[in-house]
């Protein structure tokens, strides 16, 4: 099974250099929901060129790793908002949930200890509602793995599977080389993989 991807900024959580300290703030303003941020996004990727890729949608952010409580923030949410709100994308449809908390992945170093694109899968849920678009955008905050995207994708599809689904994280994380610039486009389609992971082009 195969998506098309698309992030827009990078991030190294351990790298030294002043680019690299300076992407660690702006991924956790993107974290925590910064709507400043949200908005600046928006008119840069604008200003990329980016904004049909968002033409025709409607955005569905990605949970958190836990259910949601009442005044929590809910960055991807956020993100989706302040598209629509800014012409990328028609509307929001916050559809996807959390079942049960899983272990967040930020709090795992190896990728054969995280989560599985499975384990993501059984603990989300859909609500079906109606959605006009033709096309979905899954829109989380960064992308590191790939496999709570490919779960969320996945679990749409089953519900909308006349939709195009897209997904769209603000950030991907470059753990494993020297980060020199933070605007960094990639895009692509992502694959599941045998081994409960997910392959990216690069």
């Amino acid at each position: 099974m195969s998506f098309e991807f698309l992030t827009f900024l990078a991030y190294s959580p351990r790298g030294k250099s002043e680019i690299e300290i300076a992407s660690r703030t702006v991924a956790g303003s993107c974290k925590n929901g910064d709507v400043i941020f949200s908005t600046r996004l928006s008119q840069r990727l604008k200003e990329a060129g980016l904004s049909e890729y968002f033409a025709k949608s409607a955005l569905i952010p990605v949970p958190r790793s836990t259910p949601l409580i009442e005044g929590a923030v809910f960055p991807s949410k956020i993100i989706c908002e302040t598209l629509v709100s800014n012409g990328l994308g028609e509307s929001v449809a916050d559809c996807l949930k959390r079942k049960y908390a899983i272990p967040k992945s930020s709090g795992q170093f190896h990728s054969d200890t995280r989560n599985t694109v499975q384990v993501h899968q059984d603990s989300l849920q859909v609500t079906p509602i109606l959605i006009t678009e033709p096309t979905i955008v899954v829109v989380d905050d960064i992308l590191t793995l790939g496999r709570t995207s490919m779960a969320s994708a996945l679990e749409l599809q089953k519900v909308y599977p006349d939709k195009e689904i897209k997904i769209f994280c603000t950030i991907r994380t470059r753990g494993w080389k020297n980060l020199e610039k933070i605007i960094d486009v990639s895009k692509g389609y992502m694959n599941v993989a045998g081994n409960g992971g997910v392959q990216l082009p690069d």
